[in-house]
Order: structure tokens, then sequence, then C-alpha cells
């Protein structure tokens, strides 16, 4: 890409990150040099901030700095590999709002948007990641309580500040490609098959809701809830700077099968596909 286009681009990301006056405004962080061919790029969305902690383990553990940590250890085994330019919708602890985080993925052409969080759980016992994926009527109760929880996250916007905007919210309504569903599917369940034997699971982790996050038409977007800080034993995996390390070394796995499999057809990142696969159904 010529570097005047990629300057136009920056340049429309930045319009959209000024639609909420009085909101922080986060400019992503990309990979330090563009390749003459453009590599795919991957938007982590480290949940919450600021003075939006988010979710809370008894012993004080808040989601806002798991997430963040975990996007850090994600964008370092991404860059790590060479195949991809990363950016993050936070970069630190600031508070984004909902609608912001779409803007920045949309602004910044993303080939895939990750959402990280962590869950707080009625039943201290339930352990283990979920994946979500978009869809107008919750996949089941939890997945309906778990997307009404991250949705508050712009109640700590203040009466001032805009939610999620008409525009926004009518997506629902007119997703701009089937392929875009599929794609989020498909990388859901390649999160999945990574994740297997290694981080922990809860019971039917693929599950599906509206959430605000993932309402960009144009960019295949999960949501991922790395574990429950309301578990003991989950919150001490995701407080362990190795276990975000191994977790970041899975999701690399699954993203990397994504983009040699399941990539929307007309993307012009999509790879041949290997002879084999580990991907089940």
């Amino acid at each position: 890409m010529c570097r005047l286009c990629n300057m136009k681009r920056r340049h429309f990301g930045q319009a959209l990150l000024g639609l909420g006056a009085g909101m922080a405004i986060a400019r992503p962080l990309t990979a330090e040099a563009l390749p003459a061919h453009p590599l795919p790029l991957v938007m982590l969305d480290p949940g919450h901030g600021g003075h939006d902690p988010g979710a809370m383990a008894p012993d004080g553990t808040e989601e806002k700095t798991i997430t963040l940590s975990s996007a850090f250890a994600l964008r370092r085994a991404l860059l790590a590999t060479g195949r991809y330019r990363v950016a993050m919708t936070r970069t630190h602890d600031q508070f984004i709002a909902l609608e912001q985080r779409v803007a920045i993925a949309v602004g910044a052409k993303a080939d895939l948007f990750i959402s990280m969080h962590c869950d707080h759980l009625p039943e201290a016992d339930l352990r283990g990641a979920s994946i979500f994926t978009l869809s107008s009527d919750a996949s089941d109760s939890l997945a309906a309580s778990i997307a009404s929880d991250e949705n508050q996250a712009d109640s700590f916007a203040g009466p001032n500040m805009p939610g999620v905007s008409p525009q926004v919210a009518s997506v629902l309504a007119s997703l701009e490609t089937r392929a875009t569903r599929i794609s989020s599917a498909n990388f859901a369940h390649d999160i999945r098959n990574s994740f297997k034997g290694t981080v922990p699971l809860l019971p039917d982790p693929l599950r599906s809701a509206n959430f605000a996050v993932l309402r960009d038409p144009s960019v295949p977007s999960n949501l991922l809830e790395m574990g429950c800080l309301t578990n003991p034993l989950d919150e001490k995996l995701l407080r362990s700077p190795a276990h975000r390390r191994e977790m970041a070394a899975r999701l690399t796995a699954a993203i990397d099968l994504y983009f040699d499999q399941h990539a929307p057809p007309s993307s012009p990142h999509k790879a041949k596909p290997h002879k084999t696969s580990w991907r089940t159904s």
C-alpha cells in the first residue's frame, strides 16, 4: 500500500474517533512498518478500562487489567509470526465507549476483530473460556446475561455521552454480507478447537448474543470471555503471565488457521488451504 493511501486511512479512522465529544480518543497501535503488500490487520479490543473496571474477583482483581495484559501478550505473539499487522483499541488504562471501539475497527479497515473479556458468573464453580458471535437473539439465558453485562459498559460514560448510534444499532437488520457471519462462526470454532486440552472451556463454549461491540457488518468479529474471575482456579490462571502467553499462542494458532482456511472468499488475505486440518465441527 502506498504511504499516501495509508495516511488517508488513518485520517479517516481519526475522524470517526472524534464522533463522541468528551470521549477518550484512542489511536490504534499498529505494527512498526507496513510491507509493500499489506498483511492482514488484526484488531484487539481489551475490554473495559479507565473508570470502568469491568468484572471484579472477590480479592479485587479487575477485569480491565487482565484484558489489557492478555491483549499485549497476543499482540507480541502475532507480530512474532511476521504474518500480521496488529492494532489495539486501547493501550493503557483508558475508557473507550463501545461505539468508539466499533469505529476504530471500521476506520482501520481491520480484517479480524477480537474483543477480550473475563466473565463474572453467578455460580463460583463455573469456569472456563467461551467464544461469542453476534446474534439478535441470544443462544441461551447465560449468553443473554453476559451480553447485557458487557453492553452496560457505556453506562460509565455518563448521561452526556452518546451510546450506540442509530447507524450502528441498525446493523443487525442489514448485515453487510453473509460471509462476515460465516467467517465469525468459523473463527469461533477455530478458537474452541485450539483451546481444547490447554485452556479450560466453559460447557458449550460456542455461544451468541447481541453484543454492541460486535456490530460492525464488514469485519468478522468475536468476543472472547477468557475465563471466570468468580472462579478461584480461573482467576489464578488469568493472573499468570505464563498462562496468558499460552493462551496467546493458542489464539495465534487459531488466527493462523482462520486466515489459511476460513477468511471470506473475497478477502485479499485469503490463503490457500493446507492439505490437512485439525478443525472439527
